[in-house]
């Protein structure tokens, strides 16, 4: 990616109304958009029988956000100069993100015909199968266009984001290597590494890769929003969430917000962060407020509500995260993370009658992703007592990501949650084997589960040992999260008899602004032992 290569957010509507961001890479960081805008726009209703400024214009409204006129301009280029293979692969891409699949897919068809290069052939193969839903077909073509072009990073990078949309990270960091071998300071591919990075536990690697980013394209919106989102964002994925949201630390996190902004004004994920600083300073009502205003703002745009409802879930306001959290889904009923979130969302909001059909539509929506399964199969066992199928629709997410940690730790809490103890243990050790060192995120929870399921077969040597695992790694986790650091040294803790010290950790952990659903578990906790040790006192 050269230096003056670029990404930027901006906001389009789709044909059916609703409101959505896209991240575009761009030859420059915009500027003077609009008075180049007026000028193109007057060459060409000068010259209107021209294509070459025509083409500058499509590109010109792609960049801008105006897609519809973007559209409507690559068309009249195409009807002029029908050979240009590129222009119409950019008109399908923006159709696809529109939802006009099946325009997309009559302009992938004639570009294919066009094309007499055989990776070339392949590539738009993918695309094809990338815009009918066939990930596998995808995987495939694109595999096979790198083979025959190996150092044509636009291959590997469709193949990562293939990977990535499977939720299989492993996948996307193989073809990302390959990018970084061919160009080593390549932005988009250093920012997609990190996160896939972030998605196997592999906390150390990918600061390393931000840190590498950062040197390159510090001020970049999506590396800027990767540091906000470390510094203080807390989001269903796991974010390291370090608080650094007082003193000069504070002060940086918040011009890092700013900046965001300023860029991406329309931008839901730099209100999210925003919203979440005031929350991690203890100012919950404002924080929430940022999101409420955004959606009045916005009221299709559907990650807003997304956005707002994960907000008031983590404030502990139940209902209404629910009453958001369906608006969401009612715009946009084809995200996965929305249909995770309604399945956390709902039985705390007490509304279990509207989660099985939403299990059920969930599973045949999303064959191909992990997290899918283990979900649904909780749901199953947690609400439903469906101890058989839970498990067995849980097992199916370790057949689809075999190698990746979280799919083995997620189904060992299903199993765990079913009574079947001994197979947890199984499946945990499993997902702890395939964690890379210093994965604390994931390594800590996983320790104290394995420690209350030795506890239950009555195994005390081995609960002993992974408790005490557990408050060793919780130590190395405070570096990079510490209000979670606290709540499982506190479970630990109270696993392995210490009273004292568990009510000592959550309450730090609650200081720290611990988010719910664990601050309610922390808080009954705290009550019940408080309780308990005031009665033996008074004995």
């Amino acid at each position: 990616m050269s230096a003056n290569i670029a990404t930027s957010l901006v906001q389009f509507t789709q044909f059916s109304g609703l409101e959505m961001n896209a991240h575009l890479v761009v030859e420059e960081k915009p500027a003077r958009q609009q008075q180049k805008l007026i000028t193109l726009s007057k060459y060409v209703q000068k010259y209107p029988q021209g294509w070459k400024k025509r083409l500058e214009l499509a590109d010109l409204h792609y960049e801008m956000g105006n897609w519809q006129q973007a559209v409507a301009e690559y068309r009249q280029v195409i009807s002029r100069q029908p050979q240009l293979i590129d222009v119409q692969l950019q008109l399908a891409k923006i159709l696809h993100l529109m939802g006009l699949e099946k325009e997309a897919l009559e302009i992938y068809q004639k570009s294919l015909l066009l094309s007499e290069n055989e990776g070339t052939q392949n590539h738009i193969n993918g695309l094809i199968a990338v815009c009918r839903g066939e990930s596998q077909k995808a995987i495939i073509a694109f595999n096979l266009a790198a083979a025959l072009e190996p150092d044509k990073v636009v291959h590997w990078m469709a193949l990562a984001q293939v990977h990535q949309s499977r939720e299989n990270p492993l996948g996307s960091l193989s073809a990302l290597e390959q990018v970084l071998s061919i160009n080593p300071d390549d932005v988009v591919a250093l920012i997609y590494s990190y996160d896939a990075l972030m998605a196997v536990g592999d906390i150390q690697t990918a600061r390393e890769r931000l840190s590498r980013v950062i040197a390159l394209a510090g001020d970049d919106f999506r590396v800027l929003q990767r540091q906000i989102d470390q510094r203080c964002t807390a989001l269903s994925l796991p974010k390291c969430q370090m608080r650094l949201v007082s003193g000069q630390e504070g002060k940086l996190t918040k011009k890092m917000i700013i900046s965001a902004l300023q860029q991406a004004p329309h931008g839901v994920e730099a209100h999210n962060s925003l919203a979440y600083y005031h929350i991690l300073r203890g100012d919950w009502a404002q924080g929430v407020e940022v999101l409420a205003e955004f959606t009045a703002e916005h009221p299709q745009h559907p990650y807003g509500w997304y956005y707002y409802g994960r907000c008031l879930f983590h404030t502990g306001e139940y209902q209404k995260a629910a009453q958001m959290m369906g608006k969401a889904y009612h715009l946009y009923p084809h995200d996965c993370e929305i249909f995770r979130a309604l399945c956390e969302i709902l039985p705390l909001a007490t509304r279990l009658e509207e989660l099985r059909p939403l299990v059920e539509e969930m599973l045949k929506q999303f064959p191909e992703r992990w997290s899918i399964f283990a979900t649904a199969g909780r749901v199953l066992v947690e609400h439903f007592e469906e101890f058989e199928r839970g498990c067995s629709v849980s097992e199916q997410g370790t057949q689809l990501q075999p190698q990746l940690a979280d799919a083995w730790l997620r189904h060992g809490r299903v199993l765990a949650l079913a009574l079947k103890h001994q197979e947890a243990i199984e499946a945990l050790q499993k997902g702890w084997e395939l964690l890379p060192p210093g994965a604390y995120l994931q390594s800590v929870p996983a320790a104290v589960w394995l420690g209350e399921n030795y506890q239950v077969i009555k195994d005390a040597k081995a609960s002993k040992r992974w408790w005490e695992a557990a408050c060793e790694g919780s130590q190395k986790l405070k570096a990079f999260n510490p209000a979670t650091a606290n709540y499982w040294l506190g479970r630990a803790l109270l696993g392995l008899g210490d009273k004292s010290g568990a009510i000592q950790a959550y309450e730090t952990a609650l200081s720290q602004q611990l988010l719910y659903p664990a601050r309610g578990e922390v808080e009954k906790n705290l009550q019940q032992m408080k309780s308990k040790r005031g009665k033996s006192y008074r004995g």
